[in-house]
Formats: structure tokens, C-alpha cells, sequence
């Protein structure tokens, strides 16, 4: 007679944990964008939060590669300089793009850093059928295709694409809130209409707007649909690369 099959069930103590701690990067100058991130994200347990946002001479946003790559070359020289790798435990770099940061840092540690692209890209995959993006900006001087296909290692079904909000960055926190409003809505509903049930918010200065989103699916005629904040998945999936790292 077979001996019936036992389980065990394994518990984990996040008490008895090191306390860990994650920078966040805004690696534009805007002050405001930073002040988003600071007012929506929660720390995940046992972590702490510091948030950084790039030197006065950095770009007040980041449009292009141009702007990507300065942005890069000043904040990495800061951070440097300031010591604040060895500092933290992990980083994240709220860029909606493959910023030139992520790798800099990377060659600077072993500690995890990943952007807010990669995060939410990782999410939607897991909560959804099919995710889109509400972009920034009327067009996309940043090839957002290549970049997305680069994260999924190629092209995908998965990937219904993206809708731009004709929105800049720091329009998205400082601009005429009925306009911004306006905006959001106008090209979440047009996205859903892509047949996206996951919606990635693609810049970090969107932060807080997961209602928009959901309110201008709802007022195109959609159903419900998932909306993704790369910031708050990036925070978590940093916190959890820093725990199984340890």
C-alpha cells in the first residue's frame, strides 16, 4: 500500500530580513515629475524609498536619444560622485525608454537596476492578453517599437501598440489640468479600441492616473481593462531582486 503523499507548506519571515533600500532615478530636472513619483509610490516591505531627481543641468525632459544620452552622462557622473551606489541596495530609473543609465549603472554594480519600461512590459505580460501604451508627444523621435521589441525579444501579437496623448512630460504635471485630462482619456479610449485589456501608462510623469486611464476606456464604450504604472512595478520587482539576491 502507497504512503499517502505529504505536504509541506514553507512560510518566509520578511521580519527577520535586512531592511533594503531602493533610489529611485527621475533622470530628468523637473522637479514636478519627481514630486509624482513621490506622492504615488509605497515602499514594499521592510524598504525604503529615496527619491532623485537629475541635476539643474540635466534636460527638464527627455524627448530623443539626445536627450536621453546627456541625461545619462550627468546623472551617472552624480551619482557617482556622490556615493550613492554604494548607498543603496537597487535602483530604479523612472525613463519610459531603454535608457542609457540603466546599463551605465549596471557596469557600476552588481546590485539590481532596471527601468520603468522593462517593469511594465513584465507586468502586463502577466495580467493580460494583450497590452498597449499611452505614449507621450505627438510622434516617436524614440523608436518605442524597437524598444518594445527589444524587452519582448521580438515582435508580438501580445503587443496591440500605442496611442500618443500629444502630451510632453512635464505638461503631464505642470500643463492645464483640463486639457491633460482631456488628453489622457482621448488616447486611453483609443487604445482599448486597439484591442489592449492591458494598458501600460508610458511615461513616469503620468503617475496618479490610473482613473484617467480607466475613465476614458469606460467613456469610449470598453469594458474593464488593467492599467499598468512602471513605477510601481518597478519598485516592487527592484525590492524582490534585492531580497533574492541576498
Amino acid at each position: 500500500m502507497k504512503e499517502p503523499l505529504r505536504t509541506r507548506s514553507l512560510s518566509i519571515d520578511y521580519s527577520s530580513t535586512m531592511p533594503t533600500s531602493i533610489l529611485v532615478i527621475n533622470p530628468n530636472s523637473s522637479q514636478s515629475v519627481t514630486d509624482g513619483l513621490t506622492s504615488t509610490l509605497a515602499a514594499p516591505p521592510e524598504t525604503s524609498l529615496t527619491f532623485y531627481t537629475a541635476p539643474a543641468n540635466a534636460p527638464p525632459s527627455i524627448n530623443d536619444v539626445t536627450g536621453g544620452t546627456l541625461s545619462a552622462a550627468i546623472c551617472f557622473q552624480n551619482i557617482v560622485e556622490k556615493g550613492l551606489i554604494e548607498e543603496y541596495d537597487g535602483f530604479l530609473v523612472s525613463c519610459f525608454s531603454e535608457h542609457p543609465l540603466i546599463p551605465m549603472l549596471r557596469d557600476a554594480t552588481r546590485k539590481p537596476v532596471i527601468g520603468i519600461l522593462q517593469a511594465a512590459i513584465a507586468q502586463a505580460l502577466l495580467c493580460g492578453q494583450r497590452f498597449g501604451i499611452v505614449a507621450t508627444g505627438a510622434g516617436y523621435r524614440y523608436d518605442r517599437h524597437a524598444e518594445v521589441r527589444n524587452v519582448l525579444g521580438g515582435s508580438s501579437d501580445r503587443f496591440a501598440g500605442m496611442v500618443a496623448t500629444g502630451l510632453g512630460v512635464v505638461e503631464l504635471r505642470e500643463g492645464d489640468r483640463q486639457h491633460v485630462e482631456s488628453s489622457m482619456k482621448k488616447a486611453s479610449g483609443a487604445l482599448a479600441g486597439l484591442g489592449a485589456d492591458v494598458l501600460i501608462m508610458g511615461c513616469a510623469g503620468m503617475a496618479g492616473m490610473e482613473e484617467l486611464v480607466q475613465s476614458g476606456v469606460k467613456d469610449a464604450g470598453f469594458g474593464f481593462v488593467r492599467v499598468v504604472d512602471g513605477n510601481k512595478a518597478g519598485v516592487e520587482m527592484v525590492g524582490a531582486l534585492i531580497r533574492l539576491s541576498k
